[in-house]
């Protein structure tokens, strides 16, 4: 799969660069509850239902979504 660099502005970068492993946890908790995310049972894998973009690491499924949301790509 091919994803797309997305250059941010210091403040994009700033929202982002604070997301630790708990912290992730907890966004890719509240976005499984909303849908936003998937995971199979038998998979450790996290796939971002909006975008198809799947991911192993919550780290980088939540800096990923942090990026897409700053896109505004939520209404696509």
């Amino acid at each position: 799969m091919l994803l797309t660099c997305i250059m941010a502005s210091t403040e994009d970068e700033f929202l982002t660069q604070d997301i630790y492993e708990q912290k992730a946890m907890l966004i890719v908790e509240q976005l499984l509850e909303k849908g936003t995310i998937e995971m199979k049972h038998d998979e450790p894998i996290l796939h971002h239902v909006p975008s198809g973009a799947r991911f192993e690491s919550a780290v980088n499924m939540a800096h990923f979504h942090k990026g897409w949301e700053a896109r505004g790509e939520e209404s696509q």
